[in-house]
């Protein structure tokens, strides 16, 4: 990869930008072609990637420095990754200062805005359609724990109109090496460059959720989101060990209310979620260990071997011992 051309093409005067130089405090003539529309209560645009995401389902846009964004909302979601700089969005009113390194993930039909960014100010917008969660990108979240499945549940499922969530990876240099890669085929293609972008960005979200070490990095989770974000964490790292009735007593809720809060946000139990854990785990050491099969059920905390036999080969199709001579 050529990093000296990837850094001219990136921070270069777009033709757009140098309009906006020239035109002060104007609107680009962009907006001409657009009509104010009303949503949920507020005019604002609509601003539609039909040719961006024509063919394909994932669009790399960098956004116009030099001027404001003004209030928009689309039918796509939206991955804004500050690249350089600094920005400051307002989503439904509320200001989000964010700066080199955040990721702040958009839902769609949600109202947003963009202050002005100076020419240090690099901002890159992913724009994709829900249905890039498809069956196959899911797939690669199979044995990434309950907090992966917590993550793609926050974005894509929840139904309020201010639906964003913002990660800080400024300091995971590994998540920047793999966005400036997918850059490079953005500015740079090849025939085979598209597929490359999709592979890169699943890697992107794949990046997200091996770098949480904490919940504020879901810094726009409600409270009771953020009290999930504790209690799947708690059930990934003692999944051997954990009860019900510790998590109560650590986070000082009661146990139906535990229970009603996963069951309302996730879909299932407590019960349901530890035994998944458990099962990626069983999956990891299956894989990865020569360990015997009742000696990886010690490990991960399985007590009644008949019940994990049937629910093994229920979810992934062979016994424990088949699955493991399938792998060799």
């Amino acid at each position: 990869m050529d990093e000296e051309s990837l850094v001219d093409k990136i921070y270069e005067i777009t033709e757009s930008e140098r309009w906006h130089q020239n035109n002060p405090g104007k609107l680009s003539p962009f907006y001409n072609k657009l009509k104010l529309q009303k949503h949920n209560g507020v005019n604002c645009y609509l601003f539609d990637f039909i040719n961006t995401l024509k063919e394909n389902y994932i669009g790399i846009v960098k956004e116009t420095r030099f001027t404001e964004i003004p209030l928009h909302f689309h039918k796509d979601m939206e991955f804004s990754y500050i690249y350089d700089g600094e920005c400051v969005f307002q989503i439904n009113g509320k200001e989000l200062r964010l700066k080199k390194g955040d990721i702040c993930i958009i839902d769609t039909d949600v109202i947003h805005c963009a202050e002005y960014k100076e020419e240090k100010d690099i901002i890159f917008n992913i724009v994709f359609r829900k249905s890039f969660f498809s069956s196959n990108f899911l797939a690669r979240f199979a044995d990434k724990g309950v907090l992966g499945a917590f993550l793609l549940h926050a974005i894509t499922n929840n139904q309020s109109n201010d639906n964003y969530l913002v990660f800080h990876t400024g300091k995971n240099e590994k998540f920047r090496k793999v966005f400036d890669m997918m850059l490079y085929e953005y500015y740079f293609p090849t025939i085979s460059s598209i597929s490359i972008i999709e592979h890169y960005f699943s890697i992107l979200f794949l990046e997200l959720i091996n770098s949480l070490n904490e919940y504020e990095g879901y810094s726009s989770l409600n409270e009771e989101q953020k009290n999930i974000f504790i209690i799947l964490k708690y059930i990934e790292e003692n999944c051997a060990s954990c009860s019900l009735n510790d998590i109560a007593e650590q986070m000082h809720f009661s146990v139906s209310y535990i229970y009603k809060m996963l069951k309302k946000n996730i879909g299932l139990t407590f019960s349901d979620l530890k035994l998944e854990q458990q099962m990626k785990e069983v999956n990891f050491l299956l894989k990865n260990t020569r360990l015997s099969i009742l000696e990886i059920l010690e490990r991960v905390g399985i007590r009644n071997p008949t019940y994990f036999y049937t629910k093994f080969k229920f979810i992934y199709g062979y016994t424990p011992k088949e699955y493991r001579d399938k792998l060799n």
